[in-house]
């Protein structure tokens, strides 16, 4: 396939167009906690193909904004399907606002042991001891190197087994640029379409494999912002994109 054949079937989508997809769908009346829940189940069947289908260990590493929420999501999937899960959300859990705090909410009471810390001193041990880790640090908003706690935290995952939600964390989504410290993944679960720096060949030496997951973004969203939807991501596709050439 073409360059502009795979961009059709998976999508290339940059930041600004990332942010003006979400504020066409909570304008049509579907809002960023129904989109994560979906982002989070898709996260979490992602990882649930990586772990062979079976309960193991898992260790979720999120953020304060919307990544981290599609990662406690997966959490609470993921405790359900059997799996002793552990998530650390970084920050200060006064100091938490918007859908995370939510999402922190019903991962607790569905049972995920849930912790919040700028403390990433241990994080390294508890990721080696996991079957998988989850990065929902950062998320395709990030334009410049990652700073404390989140930096601590990607450096605590650099010899783990790592499955990235959307992007490896400290990857620029629009260029493929790595900053320092980026995760290195061994899956990237992206999310509605692949991002366009996903295409370039550092972007994809960070991302690992990808997969594009549907996450029921409104068609009329993508008409509001003069898009066409990639023509494969529909009907809860979970899709292993190809190489970039």
């Amino acid at each position: 396939m073409t360059a502009a054949t795979l961009e059709e079937r998976y999508g290339a989508l940059a930041p600004d167009r990332i942010a003006g997809l979400d504020a066409a769908a909570v304008e049509a009346g579907v809002g960023i906690l129904m989109l994560m829940e979906v982002a989070g189940w898709q996260v979490a069947r992602c990882a649930w193909r990586m772990l062979g289908r079976r309960p193991a260990p898992v260790l979720v590493v999120a953020g304060r904004g919307n990544n981290g929420g599609d990662g406690l999501v997966a959490a609470r999937h993921l405790h359900s399907w059997g799996c002793p899960v552990a998530a650390v959300v970084l920050g200060e859990e006064e100091r938490l606002h918007g859908a995370v705090v939510d999402q922190l909410a019903a991962a607790r009471g569905a049972g995920v042991a849930a912790g919040v810390g700028e403390d990433t001193a241990g994080l390294a041990e508890a990721a080696g001891a996991a079957a998988l880790c989850i990065d929902a640090i950062l998320g395709t908003g990030l334009s410049s190197a990652p700073r404390q706690p989140d930096a601590g935290a990607i450096a605590a995952l650099r010899d783990a087994r790592v499955l990235s939600v959307d992007v490896p964390s400290g990857l620029d989504s629009g260029s493929g640029e790595p900053y320092d410290p980026c995760v290195r993944a061994e899956v990237t679960c992206t999310l509605t379409a692949v991002k366009s720096g996903l295409w370039s060949a550092q972007g994809r030496a960070h991302a690992g494999r990808v997969v594009v997951a549907d996450i029921g973004m409104p068609v009329t969203a993508w008409q509001a912002c003069g898009l066409r939807a990639p023509s494969a991501v529909r009907a809860g596709a979970l899709l292993p994109v190809p190489e970039p050439f």
